[in-house]
């Protein structure tokens, strides 16, 4: 076989593997994350993805929630390059993220940091938003799956985290 139709036979089979991966039970998600903090607290960044054996890149954005003792912190939106085909959407899925303890101060940002006033690390959990997965998040089951986060945000605004955990789906 060729190179190139061997390239384009392996790329077919990459994208019909994204857009059914018949998953059942829970796959295993692991990765990092880079992103900075936006004007009114929302942030912006990418995410290098193992879901199972599929690594992809997304885009993440976060948007902080109203303070609650109960409620989230952030809701969080993934939406992966995972090269679906003509007319499937690109996988996506948005989250609920919880402080599991108060942030830990790392140290202290010039005075007026737009940032705010310390550097610190961080650790959040993130359980899907029930309906919200598409393409390989599909079905992503909200009551079995969560995600452990563990971050360091600096007076530069900029956040560097690292997460793992599992997403589930109905059998």
């Amino acid at each position: 076989m060729s190179k190139k139709l061997s390239a384009l036979v392996s790329s077919g089979i990459m994208i019909v593997g994204f857009a059914n991966p018949a998953w059942a039970g829970c796959v295993t998600a692991k990765g990092k994350i880079a992103n900075n903090a936006q004007a009114g607290n929302s942030t912006l960044g990418v995410a290098a993805l193992e879901l199972g054996a599929v690594k992809i890149k997304c885009a993440v954005s976060g948007v902080p929630q109203l303070p609650s003792p109960t409620g989230p912190n952030y809701q969080h939106t993934l939406v992966c390059d995972d090269h679906v085909g003509t007319g499937l959407p690109q996988s996506q899925i948005s989250l609920n993220t919880y402080f599991v303890s108060p942030p830990v101060a790392t140290g202290y940002c010039s005075e007026g940091n737009p940032f705010g006033p310390v550097s610190f690390t961080f650790e959040e959990r993130s359980i899907p938003i029930q309906g919200s997965g598409r393409g390989l998040f599909s079905n992503a089951s909200p009551v079995t799956s969560a995600i452990t986060i563990t971050g360091d945000f600096n007076c530069n605004g900029g956040i560097n985290m690292k997460f793992q955990g599992q997403i589930c789906f109905p059998d």
